[in-house]
Formats: structure tokens, C-alpha cells, sequence
């Protein structure tokens, strides 16, 4: 018996009005148009986002005859066809994907999943932000009272959801209770302010001499926390960092358990976005982290200290660091006001992760001043990068041990930020001490650019004494074109090494496996 093709279904979302609409590209989807936003700058990109299920066609309009183009991550083996100025091409799974068309600056196609969990807006146990509490979804005057209310209330009765629907509210500081999820409809905007004096200042950033908010945070001993939905999180980082001098971390999960984000868009944090911090069970889901292409110092994702972490169908897009895991002192600028005692990071896994970045794609450090152990990157598409695979011990005596690299699919190593080259393993003395890195694995990776520059395996020597990187393992990396891996250091670029000891490079086929 013959299964029934199932219809496609899709779910779009209003364009906010805070938001301008594209001028470069027009996108349907199954025949339908979709908002496409023109982020920021000129120097960013324009991003669509829609929901679906099923098989879907879809088609990208420009105004000219389309003469090239490419659809990345090239590993996806995506297809499209070309009819005068039209770009059309089909999709059966969710995916994240990046366009580039003629000379145009490209545009970041977000195709979510079908949403799982969209609550009825009047149902039990839901507080409807405009409807109960009757916040301003136009953002003129500030719902930060209204929604906070509904949060502690939805808290104070054992739990809840709080429901934000489509509209554009302007918030300052919030804190998340336990048991409560934040639900955001699709085409709903949480956004800071943009001024100064509506938010609570929690740390310095020396680097930068300026001062900054935990925008969304939990609070600390809290559990059973969720964001979820299609809508978006804006930290209108760039106007606070520019016109006010002011910073801000967009979503800061601090000191809390079984902490879950799904599906929403975090957007324009000033300083680094979203950093789970000195906490554990945290899983971050079909997010898409758009930072600007400009501001450094502005890490889509850092994972701060924390113990079991899933990183799992996301899209990160950031100048600086867009993945990194990092652990801190008691006495580091950032890390000064955290709750709790510094602690390691383990048990962290990111799995079907895309990056774009003028920096590391997928980085260990530079801060290690805990331990950090049992790190996973797997299944990784990198865009464009100035060091797509980093493991850089910078600050901090503490081992960085037990890290893995694996299934990562590097396109562009173009940029020059510390940078170009493919691979940095590396101990850096910067005046707090070294520390050892030790047990790193890399299989099965694709280099398609290797950049400009030999790339590192270095270890450190200083009057202080010596840190060697090692137990590396090298297995089925293959470089641009070669037919088969990579069989020495040499073939890898590998060139710029020093102070190391047992990097293994295995064969590409076991004995006895031909």
C-alpha cells in the first residue's frame, strides 16, 4: 500500500515595523511572499524567516538577470535553478542557509521546523502579556512592568506560560522565574530601549571602557526556564554600544537548571548575546543568532562555566567569536558580579551549527581559567572565518582536555583577524600563566579554503617554564586539492608549530579494511 504524500505546510510572520524591509530580494515561498529584513548595515545582510513541514519550493527575486550564485553551506548539496532573475529551489528539512547572488551581500534564509509547541493564547495557565496585562505592542510606551509582572505571577503560581504576541515590545531588564516559559509568537520583537538609564549596570568590559547589562537573565538558583516560539529577542546593541556608550549580553541564563531556548531569533546584543553562565542542562535549539558583521567584541554564542550543554540546529552570524566555550575567575572584568563560584566547563556539545565570522568559528578559550573538558563540535558548517577550527589557551593555568572536532565543512578562510589560516592549537602566555591542552581529536573534516597563512600547533615556553599541546589526533582531513586526506602535518599547512608532542595523523582506511 502506497503512503499519501503529505501536503507542505507554512507558517510566516509578520515584518515588524521597527524593522526595513529589503530592497535587494523578494522571496516566496510555495507561491507565498515572506518578509525579508535588511539587518543593520550595508556591511551585514538581509535575513527571511519562516516556518514549515513538509516539501516546499522556493524562490528568491532579484532585480536583474541572476548571472551566479551559490547556496551554502555547500555541504547540503543544494540545487537551484535560474530563470531570468529568479532563483527557485527546493527544500524537505529544516535548514539554514546562506545566498549569495550576483555581487549582492547575501541573504540568510532562517527554514525553521514546523513549531511543536505553539500554546493556545487564551488557554489554562497562559498570561497573555496584551491581553491580562495590557502592554503596548507598539512599542511607543515600555511594557518592562508588564511583562515582569506576568512572569513573577506565572512564577508565584507554581509555573506558566507567559505569551507574547505578534507586536514590537520595548523592555528593560527582565528576570526569569523558575518554572515559567516565555513564549514568543512569530513576528513578536522583546527590545531593549536603547537608552541607558532603564537598565541596571551588572558588569564592566575594560577592553572596551564601558560598562553593560544582563538584558533577559534568569534568576540565579532557578529551574524549568524556557524561551520558545518563532519571535525575536533585539538587545538594540548597536545604537546602546554607539550613541550611549552602553553594552549588553542579550540572553543570560545565570546560575540555573534545565534551561531550554527554541526557536527564536536573538538579535543585535552590543557585547557578546547569548551566554549560558555557571549553569547546567541547557539545550539551545533551532536559534539563529544574528550579530552585526561590524562591531567586535560581540560573540553570537559563549558558553560560559557551565556543566551538559546541547547545542543542537542553529545558525550563528557574528564579527567576532560566533561558538566558543570559556571559563573565568572570580576577579575577571565580565565575570566579576556572576552568582556562584567559578567552576569547569564539560560535557558540552555543538551538533548541526553553521557560522559566519570575521573571527573563530568554533573556538575552545581564550579564557581558561577553569578547566574545560569533553567538547564536542560536530557536524559543523563554517561560511566564511579567518580560523574556523580554534583551540586557544590564552588566560588561565587550567587544562583545556578531551575536545573533539568532527563532520565540520569549511568553505572561506578569507579574513584577516588574527587569521587567515584553517587551524590555531595554541598556548599563549598573555601575563596570567599557561596551562597544558591535551587530547584533541579532528576527523573527518573538509578544508575547501585553507587561508593564506601555515595555521598553528604551538605550544608555549616562557621564563615561567613550558606547555606542550599534546595527544592530537588527525584523521581523514582533506585539504584543497588532494583526492585523498591528508597524510602528514605538512600536507595539512600545519606549518607554524612548535612545543608539541604525539600528533598522530591516522591512515584514511584501516589495515585490513581495503
Amino acid at each position: 500500500m502506497m503512503s499519501e504524500a503529505v501536503s507542505p505546510s507554512v507558517a510566516l510572520y509578520p515584518l515588524p515595523e521597527i524593522y526595513e524591509q529589503s530592497r535587494r530580494f523578494a522571496v516566496t515561498v510555495q507561491g507565498r511572499p515572506v518578509p525579508v529584513i535588511a539587518f543593520l548595515t550595508e556591511k551585514d545582510y538581509d535575513y527571511a524567516h519562516f516556518s514549515f513541514s513538509g516539501k516546499i519550493t522556493v524562490t528568491i527575486e532579484i532585480a536583474e538577470p541572476i548571472r551566479d550564485f551559490q547556496i551554502s553551506p555547500l555541504a547540503f548539496g543544494m540545487e537551484g535553478r535560474v530563470d531570468g532573475n529568479r532563483l527557485t529551489f527546493q527544500l524537505e528539512e529544516s535548514r539554514y542557509l546562506i545566498i549569495k547572488i550576483n555581487g549582492y551581500k547575501e541573504l540568510v534564509l532562517a527554514a525553521d521546523p514546523w513549531e511543536d509547541f505553539a500554546p493556545d493564547p487564551a488557554g489554562s495557565g497562559v498570561c497573555h502579556l496584551v491581553n491580562r496585562y495590557h502592554a503596548d505592542p507598539t512599542g511607543q510606551k515600555p511594557a518592562t512592568q508588564a511583562l515582569q509582572q506576568a512572569i513573577d505571577e506565572a512564577g508565584a503560581a507554581g509555573g506558566g506560560i507567559v505569551y507574547v504576541p505578534s507586536g514590537v515590545f520595548t523592555v528593560g531588564n527582565i528576570v526569569l522565574k523558575s518554572q515559567v516559559t516565555l513564549y514568543l509568537q512569530g513576528g513578536a520583537v522583546l527590545r531593549a530601549t536603547g537608552r541607558r538609564q532603564d537598565y541596571t549596570s551588572h558588569f564592566r568590559k575594560e577592553s572596551l571602557s564601558m560598562d553593560g547589562t544582563w538584558f533577559i537573565t534568569t534568576e540565579p538558583g532557578s529551574e524549568n526556564i524556557a524561551i520558545r516560539g518563532r519571535g525575536t529577542i533585539d538587545g538594540n546593541g548597536s545604537h546602546m554600544r554607539l550613541a550611549e556608550g552602553f553594552l549588553n549580553n542579550l540572553i543570560v541564563p545565570l546560575g540555573t537548571a534545565s534551561f531550554l531556548i527554541d526557536g527564536i531569533i536573538g538579535r543585535d546584543a552590543g557585547l557578546w548575546a547569548l551566554i549560558p553562565t555557571r549553569s547546567k542542562h541547557v539545550t539551545i535549539r533551532n536559534y539563529k543568532a544574528f550579530q552585526s558583521l561590524v562591531h567586535y567584541e560581540n560573540d553570537a554564542m559563549d558558553i560560559n562555566e557551565c556543566r551538559q550543554v546541547a547545542v543542537e540546529h542553529t545558525i550563528a552570524i557574528s564579527e567576532d567569536d560566533p561558538y566558543s566555550v570559556k571559563t573565568w575567575s572570580k576577579t575577571t572584568d565580565i565575570s566579576r558580579n556572576w552568582p556562584g563560584e567559578p567552576q569547569a566547563a564539560e560535557e558540552v556539545v555543538f551538533d548541526d551549527v553553521v557560522a559566519w565570522t570575521s573571527c573563530a568559528a568554533f573556538k575552545i578559550g581564550m579564557g581558561v581559567e577553569q578547566p574545560q573538558r569533553k567538547v564536542t563540535f560536530r557536524n559543523g558548517y563554517v561560511y566564511q572565518t579567518s580560523r574556523a577550527i580554534a583551540v586557544h589557551h590564552r588566560f588561565g593555568t587550567a587544562p583545556t582536555e578531551d575536545i573533539v572536532f568532527e563532520n565540520i565543512d569549511i568553505e572561506q578562510v578569507i579574513h584577516r583577524r588574527n587569521g587567515p589560516y584553517w587551524l590555531q592549537l595554541e598556548i599563549e602566555d598573555a601575563g596570567r600563566g599557561t596551562g597544558p591542552v591535551r587530547r584533541i581529536t579532528l576527523r573527518n573534516i573538509r578544508v575547501r579554503d585553507a587561508g593564506l597563512r601555515p595555521s598553528k600547533l604551538r605550544g608555549s615556553e616562557t621564563p615561567a617554564g613550558r606547555q606542550i599541546i599534546e595527544d592530537i589526533t588527525f584523521e581523514r582531513i582533506c585539504m584543497p586539492g588532494r583526492n585523498a586526506p591528508a597524510a602528514t602535518l605538512d600536507e595539512m599547512q600545519l606549518a607554524d608549530r612548535d612545543l608539541y608532542a604525539g600528533a598522530a595523523v591516522l591512515p584514511a582506511v584501516e589495515p585490513g579494511k581495503q
